[in-house]
């Protein structure tokens, strides 16, 4: 067996384990419809779920087709899955907006953007459309840093 089908069984059961994990703590919360739309365990739960899903048919497709998956475009979508983890955790140390500052250029770096400027100015920008859209228009509280509680 290939290296990536290794990987792709990891990442398969992975996935599936955190799918079902997600589902099941969205399930402590309403699920059904209202007057007001879907209760606020609909949509984790839903995420949950095609999450759960797409891992199972990556377990399929990688155990029906034997073909090497190997290259560069694979390893990196492992990287930007590593990225993600580690973005999340990050979250819970830092709070969302320095996490978010880290994320965004280390995204483009991985993407092979090297436009110094563009990465600084793009970060900036999205930082500041999430601000205002999320903080101030919605007034939504941002995940903050364990040592701010």
């Amino acid at each position: 067996m290939n290296n990536m089908a290794v990987c792709n069984y990891i990442v398969g059961v992975l996935g599936a384990v955190i799918g079902g994990l997600i589902m099941q703590a969205a399930a402590a919360f309403p699920l059904e419809f209202t007057e007001n739309g879907p209760g606020p365990g609909f949509w984790p739960f839903t995420l949950g779920a095609v999450l759960g899903a797409v891992s199972v048919l990556l377990l399929l497709y990688t155990f029906i087709n034997k073909t090497d998956l190997h290259g560069v475009k694979v390893q990196r979508v492992y990287l930007m899955m590593g990225l993600v983890v580690v973005f999340c955790v990050l979250i819970s140390i830092l709070g969302f907006y320095p996490a978010a500052a880290l994320m965004i250029p280390a995204v483009m770096r991985l993407m092979d953007y090297r436009n110094y400027k563009v990465i600084g100015l793009t970060t900036v920008l999205s930082l500041l459309f999430i601000y205002l859209v999320f903080g101030v228009l919605l007034h939504t509280q941002m995940p903050q840093s364990v040592f701010m509680e």
